[in-house]
C-alpha cells in the first residue's frame, strides 16, 4: 500500500523522458514543408485566380471533372522553397452554417508594397493595407473568392 504523501504512478513516462526516447521522426523522414488545401467552391476558377491574379502558376488540375488542384511559385531556392498550395472543391459539403475558411502567410523576400500595388492593380480584394509589425515584418492581407485570407508579408 502506497503513502498518501506517495507522488502518483503513471503509465505514461514524464514528457522529457518520452522525448529522448522517441526517435526524431521529423529529421528522419526528412520533413521540409507544407502545403495548405484549402477548400473552394470551384476548383477550375480558384486555380486561374491564382495564377491570374495573384502570380503562381497551375501545378496541376485532377478529377474530370476537376475537384482538386495545386497552384506553385517559386523553383529555384534563391528565394527560399517554393510555395505550394492545394485547392479542393468542396461543393456539395453539408452546409454547417459555418464555412470552412483558412489564412495562409506567404513570406516575400523582396518589395512587399510593390506586390500589394500590383495585386491593387489587378483588382484583387485587399482586407489590409501594408503595415510594419513589431515582430519585424511589413505585411498585408488579401481575401480570394472563395473567402480564404493570404496574409503576404516579408522583412524589414
Amino acid at each position: 500500500m502506497s503513502s498518501p504523501n506517495a507522488a502518483p504512478r503513471c503509465a505514461v513516462p514524464p514528457v522529457e523522458d518520452r522525448a529522448a526516447a522517441a526517435p526524431d521522426l521529423g529529421t528522419r523522414h526528412q520533413f521540409h514543408g507544407i502545403q495548405p488545401v484549402l477548400p473552394v467552391s470551384d476548383v477550375t476558377r480558384a486555380a486561374r485566380y491564382f495564377r491570374d491574379m495573384l502570380g503562381f502558376e497551375i501545378d496541376f488540375v485532377a478529377g474530370e471533372p476537376p475537384s482538386y488542384a495545386r497552384v506553385k511559385k517559386g523553383h529555384e531556392r534563391r528565394h527560399g522553397d517554393p510555395v505550394y498550395i492545394r485547392l479542393w472543391q468542396c461543393s456539395g459539403a453539408p452546409d454547417t452554417g459555418r464555412a470552412w475558411r483558412g489564412e495562409i502567410v506567404i513570406h516575400v523576400g523582396h518589395d512587399v508594397d510593390g506586390l500589394h500595388d500590383a495585386y491593387a492593380r489587378r483588382g484583387v480584394t485587399i482586407i489590409e493595407p501594408p503595415v510594419s509589425q513589431p515582430w519585424g515584418l511589413r505585411e498585408f492581407a488579401v481575401r480570394e473568392p472563395d473567402g480564404h485570407v493570404l496574409r503576404f508579408c516579408g522583412y524589414l
